[in-house]
């Protein structure tokens, strides 16, 4: 079965998480899905799930879900894969030609400061969770 993107899920998360899910859950895996799907447009292109017509839904889940948690959304310079407003066309642009470490740099470079937020507030979830016994 291929994997195909639940655009009625995702468009639904801008409003809230599903059933059974916290924002931090679906802001982690956003962040891993674009950050996944953005560096394999540009290096090999494989194993990419979305298309230039959802992206663009996906970045807009994104950053509603990180605004919830309180957290900066990315600042996208792109919208879609290609385009006029694409990664291929900003690449391009800004002197990346020719260097997947420079497209991947790129991704990180947006994506980076978010997916570390997102660590940071897991990490305080989990020891708000499960307190350090200071007794001993």
């Amino acid at each position: 079965m291929p994997w195909v993107l639940d655009v009625e899920l995702i468009e639904s998360l801008r409003f809230g998480p599903p059933a059974g899910r916290t924002d931090l859950e679906v802001a982690i895996a956003l962040t891993r899905l674009l950050h996944g799907d953005f560096v394999s447009h540009g290096t090999d292109g494989k194993g990419r799930h979305l298309d230039d017509e959802n992206v663009p839904v996906v970045i807009k889940a994104h950053h509603a879900v990180l605004e919830r948690l309180a957290l900066e959304p990315p600042t996208w310079p792109f919208r879609t894969f290609d385009g006029p407003r694409g990664f291929g066309t900003y690449w391009r642009d800004n002197g990346m030609r020719n260097s997947w470490q420079a497209h991947r740099d790129c991704i990180e470079q947006i994506l980076g400061p978010t997916r570390d937020a997102l660590e940071d507030v897991q990490e305080l979830e989990y020891e708000r969770r499960f307190p350090k016994d200071h007794s001993e």
